[in-house]
């Protein structure tokens, strides 16, 4: 691996424990809707990890990372940029609470074995 694979890496998993941190007080996507200040920062790290997936990642890792729904992180980022009044904040909610802890530990874990 890379130095710049591993700061990538590094980086996504900063801007995840970022999200979870933020979220530890929302127990709802009411909640989440209403904070504006939440939305902001969820969404702003959130295309983060998706811009770093796309251009900070080499693609043999993303080959050998087949786990990794690399596409579709950045995919979530395009979303989010080119389509943001449109985006249904119950997803990104559903996703935080539901994707990003299981995503923090395979990045955890692939930087451990590179």
């Amino acid at each position: 691996m890379s130095d710049r694979d591993i700061k990538g890496i590094s980086r996504i998993i900063f801007h995840i424990e970022f999200i979870l941190d933020y979220m530890k007080g929302i127990n709802s996507s009411e909640e989440f809707n209403q904070n504006q200040l939440f939305v902001d920062a969820v969404v702003f790290n959130l295309s983060q990890i998706g811009e770093i997936s796309r251009y900070r990642i080499s693609s043999s890792l993303k080959d050998s990372a087949i786990n990794i729904l690399w596409h579709e992180m950045y995919g979530f980022r395009n979303r989010i940029i080119h389509d943001y009044d449109q985006i249904n904040m119950n997803v990104v909610y559903d996703t935080v609470k539901e994707d990003l802890p299981n995503l923090l530990a395979q990045f955890i874990n692939l930087k451990k074995c590179n």
